[in-house]
């Protein structure tokens, strides 16, 4: 068996836990660069009910310039991207170069390809309807199928682990010892909603808002969820939700 195909299953393995953005990228791009890719960023693209605007959120070695292209709005001549939205699976600049249509579509593929790079999109669509992508580039890029479907899985978990990641770091402290999204979830449970219901309010996974509640509980004496939302209530931590920006 091929032995990157066994550095992938790690990688599977191991991204959940893993415990910083940093790490998570490192050990993402020491995995797609035996597939001879050496830069990646993931791409927010759309998110329901919001203009499209597309942001890099995280990555490696092309970060810089990915947000240079989004920010051009180049991307809205960009037939990669738009075969974001309605493909499932991985495919390659090379899979969508027949629907180069236009003179600044054709300068933007020979600009991305003048170095003899290739590259693989790994679209992400979300439970809530959010689409994103994972980028991939590289001048040794292994094409093949069942390469694809390999770095597909691969790059679907570095987008969910990365997410989570982001999103558990991004709690600025508050003046209480509680988060801004620990005291979000506690807020909305007293408010009667469930975890899923919280989840869907906050456009955050289950899993991270059950993160979020475990880390307010052990704050607030490791106590069960009903008196941990009391005692939130008792010292004053609780603040309406539309506080927030």
């Amino acid at each position: 068996m091929d032995a990157r195909y066994d550095d992938a299953l790690s990688f599977l393995r191991e991204a959940r836990d893993l415990t910083s953005i940093s790490l998570l990228e490192a050990r993402f791009i020491a995995l797609v660069s035996r597939f001879g890719y050496d830069r990646t960023t993931y791409v927010l693209m759309a998110q329901p009910g919001r203009p499209i605007r597309p942001r890099v959120l995280f990555g490696v070695g092309d970060t810089t310039r990915r947000r240079e292209y989004l920010n051009s709005e180049r991307f809205r001549v960009d037939p990669t991207f738009q075969a974001v939205f309605h493909k499932t699976r991985a495919f390659t600049w090379t899979d969508v170069a027949d629907l180069v249509v236009g003179d600044e579509a054709r300068a933007l593929f020979a600009e991305a390809r003048k170095d003899g790079s290739e590259g693989l999109i790994v679209p992400v669509h979300g439970a809530f309807g959010e689409v994103s992508a994972v980028v991939l580039a590289g001048r040794h890029a292994d094409v093949s199928e069942q390469s694809k479907a390999v770095l597909q899985a691969c790059g679907a978990m570095f987008a969910v682990a990365g997410l989570q990641l982001l999103e558990l770091g991004d709690d600025a402290e508050t003046h209480t010892e509680l988060t801004r999204r620990e005291t979000q979830i506690l807020v909305w449970l007293a408010r009667g909603k469930s975890i899923p219901e919280i989840a869907v309010i906050l456009d955050i996974a289950i899993g991270t808002a059950k993160t979020h509640l475990d880390r307010a509980k052990v704050k607030l004496g490791g106590v069960a969820t009903v008196p941990a939302v009391l005692e939130a209530a008792r010292r004053g931590w609780l603040v309406d939700p539309e506080d927030f920006d």
